[in-house]
């Protein structure tokens, strides 16, 4: 599917989010949540607004950073997946092969205590089935991974209905902003500008190793979005 220029960067803002998000807090404190709900919700209008009642009282204060977008399914009805900071290791000694058979023994208890707890509130905020699952793969593949439902609810968006509805929505810290224009109008040549530029950075000692991470260290989250002019203009 061809993106429109705003939901292909919105993906990229994703992907670099998803990383940097998973670089700070460590892969093993980084669950997958997804949120549907009890009813068969297709007004996006309805669903935004129990998101942001669940958002304010309850993902906000238990876990301060997430990342959340957004899917409207073939038959019409909205769900949510996210990735929520969890404070505790979650991953640790599960088993994937036995969780893909529904054996759920290896779960560790900081897991089982998430489990628990959507439990007993999703649906006080009308929400139905939970799933929150600790990441299997890396920080790159699960950037990937949550981008693919853009591109699924692009393709069954409505409209009249869908056309204020964000795609993607952050609580707490981000790496990227949307707020920069494609360099050829391509990502590639974004992330080879990108990539040039920081690897200039630490040639120049003005960073200590060129990643994510150290960016993130010396100039703050926002680093993409600071230096956006400078990059989108570095030879790669």
């Amino acid at each position: 599917m061809e993106f429109p220029a705003s939901a292909a960067r919105t993906a990229y803002a994703l992907q670099l989010n998803v990383e940097g998000m998973c670089e700070r807090h460590g892969l093993e404190k980084i669950g997958f949540l997804t949120l549907t709900f009890a009813d068969h919700v297709t007004d996006a209008r309805e669903a935004q607004r129990r998101m942001h009642s669940l958002t304010t009282n309850v993902l906000k204060p238990r876990y301060g950073q997430t990342i959340r977008v957004i899917e409207r399914q073939k038959s019409g009805r909205i769900h949510y997946h996210l990735l929520v900071a969890v404070p505790a290791d979650i991953r640790t000694g599960c088993d994937f092969e036995a969780f893909a058979r529904r054996d759920y023994r290896s779960a560790p208890a900081p897991l089982r205590h998430e489990w628990a707890f959507w439990r007993a509130t999703a649906r006080k905020y009308r929400f139905g089935r939970t799933e929150l699952l600790p990441v299997k793969s890396s920080r790159e593949a699960i950037g990937r991974y949550v981008g693919k439902y853009i591109a699924k609810h692009i393709g069954q968006r409505r409209e009249r209905s869908d056309r204020r509805v964000r795609l993607v929505a952050y609580t707490g810290t981000r790496t990227a902003s949307t707020r920069f224009a494609w360099a050829g109008g391509k990502a590639a040549a974004w992330r080879q500008q990108l990539r040039a530029f920081v690897h200039a950075l630490h040639e120049g000692g003005a960073i200590a190793e060129p990643t994510t991470k150290a960016m993130l260290k010396t100039y703050g989250p926002r680093w993409a979005w600071k230096w956006r002019d400078s990059i989108i203009s570095f030879p790669a």
